[in-house]
C-alpha cells in the first residue's frame, strides 16, 4: 500500500507500450492525449511570453508537471481521474485557458500565429487549432483542409528549398 501510495502521482505508466489498443477502446484517454498535445504546442508560447510568466500559467499543472513535458507518460492518479471524468475536466479547462491567452488576451503571442499560406484566407492559425494541419518538417501551420487538398508541397519548404539552392550561386 505504502509503494502504491508513494507511486500514485508519478509519471511512470507508458500506456502506448503496455497496451497499444487502449486508446482504440477509451475515448476518454483519446481526448486526454489531444489536450495534451494541444497544451505541448502551447508551452512555447509561454516560455517566451511575459505576461503568461508573470501570470504563472503554466502553474495551472503543477500537479501534473509531466504533462508539459511530454504527452505519452501517466501516472496511476491520472487514470483515476480519466476514469472519474475529472481530468478531461480540470484539462479542458486549462486548455480553454491557455488558448484564451493566446489567441485573445496576450497580442505578442497572437503575432506567434500562422496565415494559411495555401488559402490566404481565415484568421489567424495556430497549431493547437482542431481545424489545422502543421508541416512535419518546417512546421508551417495551415488549414487541414487546404494542406490535405494542395498535393505539392508546403509552399514555406519549397522557398526554403529555393533558398539553399540560390545561396551557393550568389557565393
Amino acid at each position: 500500500m505504502r509503494y502504491l501510495a508513494l507511486m500514485m502521482s508519478r509519471p511512470v505508466l507508458k500506456l502506448k507500450e503496455i497496451n497499444p489498443l487502449l486508446f482504440n477502446f477509451v475515448e476518454e484517454l483519446v481526448e486526454i492525449r489531444k489536450l495534451r498535445q494541444d497544451i505541448l504546442l502551447m508551452k512555447p508560447y509561454f516560455i517566451t511570453c511575459k505576461e503568461a510568466m508573470e501570470a504563472r500559467l503554466l502553474l495551472h499543472l503543477q500537479d501534473r508537471q509531466h504533462f508539459v513535458e511530454n504527452d505519452d507518460m501517466y501516472s496511476l492518479q491520472d487514470l483515476i481521474d480519466t476514469s472519474t471524468g475529472r481530468l478531461s475536466c480540470s484539462l479542458t479547462e486549462i486548455h480553454t485557458t491557455f488558448a484564451k491567452h493566446i489567441k485573445l488576451d496576450c497580442e505578442k503571442c497572437q503575432a506567434k500565429g500562422f496565415m494559411c499560406e495555401l488559402c490566404k484566407e481565415g484568421d489567424i492559425l495556430f497549431p493547437f487549432d482542431s481545424h489545422t494541419s502543421v508541416c512535419h518538417d518546417c512546421f508551417a501551420v495551415f488549414h487541414r483542409d487546404c494542406y490535405y487538398d494542395n498535393s505539392t508541397s508546403c509552399p514555406r519548404c519549397a522557398r526554403m528549398l529555393e533558398r539553399q539552392h540560390e545561396e551557393p550561386q550568389n557565393q
